[in-house]
């Protein structure tokens, strides 16, 4: 303490809070005046926005893994038709037996050693292979289809291209209640044929891809 309040005091004391120096006052905006994030800038054209990945990945799904099965039924119309098939070339055989000359004998009995293995093959193992095998998918932007036995078949058509969509149903595929859906577009190679699936699901997949052709009708070429 100060012996007087006129007196200085040789030694002021020294306060334990520190010195709070005044800052710049705060600014609050003015009455009616709001701030503003600046929002982020958009592409010029819809065009430059990417959705090729996306795009992209779909396809990989597609084709990598078709989801669904043909009818479980299916070998035996394959069986069938590989019977049906080979019958024609065993009666084309057993006439060449018969009613050949007797110096052709000897490749009768080659002919037959190299039939009955293909023919085993072709009835008895292909058909439950080719079920295996077989699969067909359909997404937003195409329809696809694998089969095959000894050489597997994978085709794949943008649902923009379709010019022609139709089912078939051969005579024996009637007596198993299946039929075929082809679908083709403007190439050659470009038809997508899925056999096998039950009459109801053929029709209904056939409609769906007819609405899709006449959606984008304007598109195809």
């Amino acid at each position: 303490m100060c012996p007087t309040r006129l007196d200085p005091c040789p030694n002021p004391p020294r306060h334990s809070a520190q010195t709070v120096t005044p800052s710049s006052p705060a600014r609050h905006p003015r009455p009616g005046v709001h701030t503003r994030r600046e929002p982020a800038r958009l592409p010029d054209h819809p065009a430059d926005i990417d959705v090729g990945d996306e795009l992209l990945t779909s396809n990989r799904i597609l084709i990598s893994a078709p989801r669904h099965r043909i009818e479980k039924r299916t070998p035996f119309l394959f069986i069938i038709e590989s019977i049906w098939s080979w019958a024609i070339l065993a009666g084309l055989q057993v006439g060449w037996y018969f009613w050949g000359e007797n110096v052709m004998g000897f490749w009768n009995w080659v002919a037959l050693a190299v039939t009955v293995p293909y023919a085993f093959m072709a009835i008895v193992v292909a058909p439950w292979w080719r079920y295996k095998v077989a699969r067909w998918d359909v997404s937003n932007t195409a329809v696809c289809s694998r089969k095959g036995w000894w050489t597997t078949q994978f085709r794949i058509a943008p649902l923009v291209r379709l010019q022609t969509v139709y089912t078939t149903r051969t005579l024996f595929e009637r007596w198993f209640g299946l039929a075929t859906v082809n679908a083709s577009t403007a190439s050659a190679q470009g038809t997508v044929e899925i056999r096998g699936l039950n009459l109801a699901d053929a029709e209904a997949l056939a409609q769906h891809l007819i609405a899709i052709a006449n959606l984008d009708s304007e598109d195809g070429t």
